[in-house]
């Protein structure tokens, strides 16, 4: 299993620490640890490598486990694994209705942790493959779009789109020229390019195949600019290159 970057939500430090220990262990590496919901939006905002997040369901504070997992997938599509000490029948249904990318009940050890690490980012992996082919199936080629600026639209064709970045509840489509700042989602976004040029690379990314100049482990260059590539998307990445 590769090596990921994660994210722990655990309000206990006790167990967070131990949780830290386990996956140190296991060759992963623990980029923040948050003691409630709130604590961990601020870490996801400042960390954009995260890979996965181990996710307490019972947190202290105004955010539980279900309401940041909610949160989690609405604007981040990251993997997430529940963790709790409680089984009950209406805390499992509660936690499965998230959609979770796995569950695990305290006491935890090593091989509960690894094994369900290896069943979340193998599922998360192929959920994104379903999702581009999809999007494959779906598309019909214009070769370009009009975005909305203000009261008018403008119109972009695809080969002039460097890349896409969110921010917020916006995005921006750069050009070589310029950029245009548009009120959207990156799922709608998606939806609307060619899914033979265009590969989503970081949850806030989209990017044109046809203009990256080079690949580095967790990074690719499009003119100057350097764009993050999250370890979830690096497969997909690789595999519509070819190398010699």
């Amino acid at each position: 299993m590769k090596p990921y970057q994660i994210l722990v939500v655990e309000d206990d430090q006790l167990i967070a620490d131990s949780l830290n220990d386990i996956l140190e262990c296991l060759d992963h590496k623990v980029v923040g640890i948050a003691a409630s919901g709130e604590e961990a939006i601020a870490i996801l905002k400042k960390k954009p490598e995260i890979d996965l997040i181990m996710l307490d369901i019972q947190l202290s504070g105004g955010m539980d486990g279900v309401a940041l997992a909610e949160m989690v997938k609405r604007d981040y599509d990251l993997p997430f694994i529940f963790t709790t000490a409680f089984a009950d029948p209406e805390t499992i249904q509660k936690a499965r209705n998230m959609g979770p990318f796995g569950y695990i009940v305290k006491p935890y050890g090593m091989k509960d942790i690894h094994a369900a690490m290896e069943v979340a980012m193998g599922t998360y992996q192929t959920l994104q493959e379903i999702k581009q082919n999809q999007l494959k199936e779906s598309y019909v080629r214009n070769n370009h779009l009009y975005v909305k600026m203000d009261s008018r639209l403008v119109k972009i064709k695809d080969d002039d789109i460097l890349y896409i970045e969110a921010q917020g509840d916006y995005a921006v489509f750069k050009t070589d020229k310029k950029g245009y700042i548009v009120h959207t989602t990156m799922k709608n976004i998606e939806q609307k390019l060619d899914p033979e040029k265009f590969l989503k690379v970081h949850r806030s990314f989209i990017v044109n195949m046809d203009h990256i100049v080079d690949i580095e482990d967790g990074t690719l260059l499009i003119q100057d600019k350097v764009i993050p590539v999250s370890r979830g998307n690096r497969d997909s990445l690789m595999s519509r290159i070819q190398t010699i």
